[in-house]
């Protein structure tokens, strides 16, 4: 190939190049003709600042006078040709602008422009993109020097006298820094400025630079909203609902989606929003299947979607009971769940004549599940007892109405005994029952309060982190108790979940309302010494945290021994100590016909004992690796602490190294370290530190190593060694032994060499078979939990 050819060939190429991104031609074949005329994009509707409707249309270059008509370009709404029905006109066109005039804004969102082939500019080149183009609709127009207001969603034509005008757009409020710079575009006198993604606020537009044009965009919130009446229907029931809106007298459209998001053929309405911003509307029955109804605010075009609309199978409605024997403490709260079939509302009756006491409840499945779980609660029903008698569990369903039949109503707490359950479906509670069921009654008891440690620092959101905490040894039960630590008081007793429910505030609030009245719990000096009154700990709701279980009859109480004061009658403070015993009742007390018909006491007692950590001294290690560091401590199990090993003296070279450990269930700790580097000789300090007690201090020594691997029971620990070449190295640890010192003998390793553990991260310790019995013992209370 010749230099000159190469050269063509290359021009050529790069004017390929050139016209595939210009859009604007392609080679049909050798010498054609190359067009420049097209369809520059970016259609928009809007009234212009003269009043009219318009639509402008951009081309790249100058459209020839006569050329533009109704006949070729045409106006559609959702595939509809509806050119002659809006009144559509063309005005001759502005250089490359054109200009549609309608009658009136085209109340729709699906707006269209088809452009035919036809369409010349001066030149006499015919429109190469010739088709169908969208058309955005801007719902505001501001011009220079205006201001105006928008709702967040729609789109602002920001309207110039000239095509081709710069224009700026700023956040004007303190944190929107939003900012664009930009062009109303060749041959368009819009920029469309779209709030969908903008904040409320003001917006300041400057066109072309000139701050005396400045105009003001107030984006306002349209609140435009639509709840649907029932969410369950059937295939012959009519869908009905309301929209709403910040804004009153305005047009909005309804359109019923199935679950594909398409719009389901004529099912839609059209109307306008009163002065109080509210439609209600109806669409006709459909087919079985999943639905949304979207609404679109015509004259902003924002939109806003329902919840999804379940349509089912037209039938007789049908209810029954999930279980038709459901068993409770008086005084608790009882769930009473009912099964749906063709039908969204249910009405239970419970109890009858005969037994005293008859009430009845209509529900609302909104969650079209088809099931309502009814929560009645035994404590409130009694007369004079403020709180809601029936609720529901699911927050997606509703009580419609109920009723106490009068005659037939208790002024104490429900009687132990069965009562009649009567379910049929609809809101009449006169209609024959389609499905019975019997509620037992069980007297409620008083049955047990236990006390347990955690360490300081631990919280609590919900049962679930209690036996959480139980199941992996961070609660323990316990007769001594640090100071610093946190006291659980585990108390197990039916029939108080309606009481505490009935009252207002949270778990904690509710519980304490009721302390000192229907009963009370206090924790109390076992052994004041001679001539002394003993003291109370003063407990409430800015001190303890209570975490229910209702549904096993289970409350703990927990408290930060550093949080709560210790007071004798008359008001004396007294500090907590050491040595101090405590024993913790609860009573409910006596109150014929309510919760217990003569006082019924539990009680546990423990004592407090100082925060300590201990280590033997000196403390002797093996130049050698997995040497065990180990001493005892009366802070909670569970406890994390840190180890420090530093080397004193003249040891050289010096060394830093530092392990975590957990307190055992037994109140022992131990961490492994790597001493293999460090020869005998060598002195060091350990420091001990973490939970509720102070740091601890004691002098070690490093004697001979022999090689062998110091083994154990193993625990969780991390051991990190820094020397003065910043080396960390990470073992695991095992069961202390002793190990023989420099120049003293002591007693022989007792285990057999085990593989040198790896490092294991700090986080919830495993105690290992150390705690078989205490893992035992929080099976057991776990046990008792029903699901």
């Amino acid at each position: 190939m010749s230099h000159t050819y190469k050269t063509r060939a290359i021009l050529l190429s790069a004017v390929m190049v050139l016209s595939v991104f210009a859009g604007t031609v392609a080679f049909t074949g050798a010498g054609a003709a190359q067009s420049s005329f097209s369809y520059a994009g970016g259609a928009v509707h809007y009234v212009d600042s003269g009043g009219d409707a318009v639509i402008e249309v951009p081309f790249t270059a100058d459209v020839a006078d006569g050329t533009v008509t109704t006949s070729n370009i045409r106006v559609f709404d959702d595939g509809e040709d509806v050119t002659s029905d809006v009144g559509a006109t063309v005005a001759e066109p502005e250089a490359g602008r054109v200009v549609i005039t309608v009658d009136e804004p085209i109340q729709s969102r699906d707006i269209e422009v088809r452009l035919s082939s036809d369409i010349e500019d001066t030149s006499g080149n015919s429109l190469s993109n010739a088709g169908t183009k969208s058309v955005s609709f801007a719902a505001t127009t501001l011009g220079p020097s205006d201001d105006v207001n928008a709702y967040k969603g729609s789109i602002v034509a920001v309207e110039a006298t000239s095509t081709g005008t710069d224009v700026e757009v700023s956040g004007t409020n303190s944190g929107n820094n939003f900012f664009f710079a930009g062009s109303t575009g060749t041959n368009s006198r819009v920029y469309t400025f779209n709030t969908e993604n903008r904040d409320i606020g003001s917006y300041s537009v400057i066109f072309d630079g000139q701050e005396s044009s400045n105009a003001t965009i107030e984006l306002r919130e349209l609140g435009l909203d639509v709840e649907i009446d029932d969410l369950s229907v059937t295939d012959e029931d009519e869908i009905e609902g309301t929209v709403s809106a910040n804004a009153g007298d305005r047009g909005v459209m309804v359109e019923l989606l199935d679950d594909d998001g398409d719009a389901v053929s004529g099912e839609s309405v059209t109307g306008d929003l009163d002065g109080q911003g509210e439609l209600t509307f109806s669409l006709g029955p459909v087919d079985r299947g999943e639905y949304t109804v979207e609404v679109t605010d015509l004259g902003s075009g924002v939109t806003t979607e329902s919840d999804t609309i379940v349509v089912s199978r037209a039938g007789e409605g049908r209810a029954d009971f999930v279980n038709n024997v459901v068993t409770e403490q008086r005084g608790d709260i009882v769930n009473i769940t009912v099964g749906l079939e063709n039908t969204n509302s249910a009405t239970v009756t419970v109890g009858s004549p005969e037994s005293g006491f008859r009430a009845n409840v209509s529900v609302v499945d909104d969650s079209g599940d088809d099931q309502v779980s009814i929560l009645f609660n035994t404590y409130a029903a009694t007369n004079g007892v403020s709180g809601d008698v029936f609720t529901v569990a699911d927050s997606d369903d509703e009580v419609d109405d109920f009723d106490i039949d009068t005659e037939n109503s208790v002024n104490s707490l429900l009687d132990a005994g069965e009562y009649e359950l009567e379910v049929r479906s609809g809101t009449n509670a006169a209609s024959d029952a389609q499905g019975v069921g019997t509620l037992v009654l069980e007297e409620r008891t008083t049955d047990s309060l236990a006390s347990w440690t955690a360490p300081s620092g631990t919280s609590f959101d919900d049962s679930d982190d209690v036996y959480e905490a139980i199941a992996s040894s961070n609660v323990t039960e316990d007769d001594e108790i640090a100071l610093g630590d946190l006291v659980v008081h585990q108390l197990q007793a039916s029939g108080l979940e309606g009481a505490l429910e009935a009252q207002s505030g949270n778990e904690t609030a509710a519980f304490f309302a009721l302390n000192g009245g229907v009963y009370e719990l206090i924790v109390e000096q076992a052994n004041p010494g001679a001539n002394r009154e003993p003291f109370a700990l003063q407990l409430g709701s800015g001190n303890t945290v209570v975490v229910p279980d209702a549904a096993n009859d289970t409350y703990f109480v927990v408290f930060d021994t550093d949080d709560v004061t210790a007071e004798r009658p008359g008001g004396q403070t007294v500090d907590l100590e050491d040595g101090q015993e405590l024993t913790a009742n609860f009573t409910v007390f006596e109150n014929t016909g309510n919760l217990a018909d003569e006082d019924q006491t539990v009680e546990d007692s423990y004592e407090f004992v100082d925060a300590e950590h201990t280590l033997e001294e000196p403390v002797n290690v093996a130049a050698s690796a997995n040497q065990s560091i180990s001493g005892e401590s009366t802070v909670a199990p569970g406890t994390e602490l840190t180890l420090r090993v530093r080397s004193d003296g003249d040891t050289q070279p010096s060394f830093l190294k530092t392990g975590t450990a957990y307190v055992m269930p037994d109140g022992t700790y131990e961490a492994a370290f790597d001493f293999s580097e460090q020869s005998a000789g060598d002195t060091f300090t350990v420091t001990v530190r973490g939970g509720a007690a102070d740091s601890v201090t004691a002098d070690g020594n490093v004697g001979e190593g022999d090689g062998a691997t110091e083994t154990g029971t193993a625990t969780d620990t991390v051991t990190e060694t820094e020397t003065e070449t910043e080396t960390d190295t990470g073992t695991g640890t095992e069961m202390p032994t002793e190990t023989p010192t420099d120049g003293e003998p002591t007693d022989e390793p007792t285990d057999e060499p085990t593989d040198e553990p790896t490092e294991t991260s700090t986080g919830t310790p495993g105690f290992g078979v150390v705690v078989a019995l205490v893992a035992l013992l929080a099976a057991a209370l776990l046990a008792v939990r029903r699901d």
